[in-house]
């Protein structure tokens, strides 16, 4: 298996499991790689600060660990960063946080960023939240992306490989259908009775990605919607692993 949607990194608001854990579940489970990205980014006023920390701490374990960069337009060197991650560190993607880096999908800055993005053949993941607003005990609550701002994006950029992570159930058709082809999301979120047997079909198991929001999700959980999930065993191993793999030209 191949996940797509794997965080590494402190959060703030509860304690969470660290590096040892996630590889710990990758051999349990048979997790084969993890595109992993810094969780200290959501938060950091330059997210650089997290892809760098976090490069450093994978550094022996990237023959199964995969690392894509948080990116911020808003941040004035973003460009800068995102080379040195991209030539030095060797990330294969880009992460972007709308809500917690208060940025539009549809403002003007994007469009350096995902041309950028298309020019390197680097996918582009949005994340659609991270907590339930309905769980965030805090007094400002941060709100999902709306998807149909993710599925404007991929069609605005088609050459670029767009990722929505965390939708649940009933918000891929929020994107606009049909799906443009360059519109994926993963399976982190997605959760109903037989979700998996709905969506193949309605979507194409070619645009779903196996991934598990670990640490703040449970990883098991992610796990055994693929392994249970009455579908066929091409489309299965498509969600598993071979979509991410062909996204990623690995």
């Amino acid at each position: 298996m191949f996940d797509i949607n794997a965080k590494l990194g402190p959060w703030p608001y509860r304690p969470v499991k660290r590096l040892d854990d996630l590889l710990r579940g990758m051999d349990r489970y048979g997790i084969e790689q993890a595109v992993v990205s810094s969780l200290s980014a959501v938060h950091f006023l330059n997210p650089q600060d997290g892809n760098e920390a976090l490069a450093a701490e994978i550094a022996p374990h990237r023959d199964r660990l995969v690392l894509f960069a948080v990116v911020s337009p808003n941040f004035a060197l973003w460009r800068e960063d995102l080379v040195r991650c991209v030539e030095h560190y060797e990330m294969k993607g880009v992460l972007l946080y709308p809500n917690y880096h208060e940025f539009d999908l549809a403002d003007p800055a994007i469009e350096p960023l995902m041309t950028e993005a298309q020019r390197r053949r680097l996918p582009v993941c949005v994340q659609v939240g991270l907590e339930d607003p309905r769980r965030q005990f805090r007094p400002y609550k941060t709100q999902d992306v709306d998807p149909k701002e993710i599925g404007n994006l991929a069609r605005a950029y088609p050459d670029a490989a767009v990722v929505a992570l965390g939708l649940k159930f009933g918000q891929p058709e929020l994107m606009g259908e049909p799906l443009p082809r360059n519109l994926f999301f993963d399976t982190s979120n997605y959760e109903s009775m037989e979700a998996l047997e709905t969506a193949a079909p309605r979507f194409s198991a070619d645009r779903i990605l196996f991934g598990t929001n670990f640490p703040l999700f449970n990883l098991l959980a992610n796990v055994d919607k693929i392994r249970t999930a009455a579908i066929p065993e091409e489309d299965r191993l498509k969600i598993a692993h071979g979509n991410a793999r062909r996204i990623l030209g690995l």
